[in-house]
């Protein structure tokens, strides 16, 4: 919160963030001026400035009198602000989630059913590796592109498997902002264990079902942060 502005419950300032992400504006680039900004994105003067001089309170806009809105701050790294970090990139971290549940579904249907118990083997101790660590953010991380991956490799697809892994690499970041939550961490790890049990049961629908679950959970995670 800045100036007590509340960036969770203001949709003029995700606005604004959406505007200047659309349209790719860069450090230093002159935004259009108030009469302008309120046509484009519909809303009072009042409730503009309120937006701008709390974006200007964290440093993404510096507002000259005379001259006009300037962008001083083209993305945030996740660790400075969770809320509004989460505000800006929300389209393409669901996006990118979106993609990453489809091939990752792809990969539980191209593993052999006779391997469901190696794989819960492989994943119960991959949390079990996790928690005798002090679950910091970057062990964490590790963790989970480690669990995921176990799933990955045992579908016996190279090429899907790189995929998944590249994908991975671009939703880093809003691991690394929902890792800082240590309710999240603790959440993840008790639905990586309901996955591993999925794969325990032996059937296929269990294990989708509790991997939609956590795909689920992680997306209405990131609705109540952001």
């Amino acid at each position: 919160m800045a100036n007590g502005f509340n960036f969770k419950e203001s949709p003029v300032l995700r606005s604004v963030l959406k505007y200047i992400s659309d349209k790719e504006l860069t450090v230093g680039e002159k935004l259009p001026t108030e009469r302008e900004l309120m046509k484009i994105i519909g809303v009072s003067r009042n409730s503009l400035r309120e937006a701008l001089k709390s974006l200007e309170a964290i440093g993404v806009v510096e507002i000259r009198q005379g001259s006009g809105i300037y962008l001083m701050k083209d993305g945030l790294e996740p660790g400075e602000n969770t809320v509004l970090w989460l505000s800006i990139h929300k389209t393409e971290i669901m996006n990118m989630i979106t993609v990453r549940e489809a091939l990752d579904l792809r990969a539980i249907d191209l593993i052999p059913e006779e391997m469901y118990g190696e794989v819960r083997r492989l994943l119960k101790e991959c949390v079990a590796s996790a928690r005798k660590t002090d679950l910091s953010n970057e062990k964490m991380l590790q963790h989970d592109l480690a669990f995921h991956n176990i799933i990955r490799e045992a579908a016996g697809n190279e090429l899907l498997t790189n995929i998944c892994v590249a994908l991975t690499g671009g939703i880093y970041d809003e691991r690394k902002v929902l890792f800082s939550q240590p309710e999240r961490v603790e959440q993840s790890l008790r639905e990586h264990i309901d996955i591993a049990n999925a794969f325990g049961s032996g059937d296929i629908h269990q294990v989708k079902l509790a991997y939609t679950a956590h795909l689920a959970s992680t997306r209405m995670t990131i609705e109540l942060t952001s």
